[in-house]
């Protein structure tokens, strides 16, 4: 089996196929420790698109995660698939869209709807509608096989963030993807659609997961790998 990562560093390989979730996650994880080498699923020639079959953010998660590990499983001896999967959740339509958020517009059989599409639909719903309170939910899953004490150690894991905002009556900002112009961020007192990708990784529903993520991680590590990979991590 070969890695192709240096030979002290663990290959993490972001199981997803959505290019601007990339764009958020590899330089959160990037900056967080020098002990990975960060994949997306371009980098290693996988196009193989799984499908969300599972009725919960976690549930499509681990299904990710687990579905890009079993692909990897006899090219790299040891490493980890991280997978999430996000949902908006909005009061005044009972959690709708929810784990079907990125499903949410109606089209055609055999399309997806577009990042427009989905916008547009959510708008519609809410027209006249007050309390426009709401939340984005995310939960990175984390499938892997490390080395320890001359063994493999095989772990899953998930970790949730959240961040509450409310929906806007119209878009504001072209910056982001998904429902980021339309989620306006208590926190923050605009839209992610009008911040920029290090602004909304310091306060975004994906990045708070992450961090949980990789604190989680690295404890693992520290229980169960050889000494030389326990360096205390950047930023934790």
């Amino acid at each position: 089996m070969s890695s192709g990562a240096s030979p002290k560093t663990i290959p993490v390989v972001l199981a997803t196929g959505n290019p601007d979730k990339v764009k958020e996650l590899r330089p959160i994880l990037e900056q967080i420790s020098p002990l990975f080498t960060i994949y997306a699923l371009s980098d290693l020639g996988i196009t193989r698109e799984i499908e969300e079959t599972e009725t919960t953010l976690s549930g499509n998660a681990l299904l990710k995660a687990d579905t890009i590990f079993a692909l990897l499983e006899q090219r790299f001896a040891f490493f980890i698939t991280m997978a999430d999967d996000t949902g908006l959740e909005v009061d005044a339509l009972g959690g709708e869209p929810g784990v079907l958020s990125a499903r949410f517009a109606p089209v055609p059989e055999g399309t997806k709807p577009s990042y427009e599409d989905n916008i547009r639909h959510l708008l519609l719903r809410m027209q006249g509608i007050k309390k426009r309170t709401a939340r984005f939910r995310t939960v990175i899953a984390m499938k892997g096989r490390i080395p320890s004490g001359g063994n493999a150690f095989g772990f899953r894991h998930t970790a949730e963030g959240v961040v509450e905002g409310s929906i806007t009556e119209e878009k504001k900002g072209d910056l982001g993807f998904g429902y980021d112009p339309v989620f306006h961020v208590n926190s923050a007192e605009k839209t992610y659609g009008e911040m920029t990708i290090a602004e909304k990784n310091r306060i975004s529903h994906r990045s708070l997961a992450l961090l949980k993520a990789s604190a989680a991680l690295f404890e693992i590590m520290r229980s169960h790998c050889s000494p030389e990979n326990q360096d205390t991590p950047p930023g934790l």
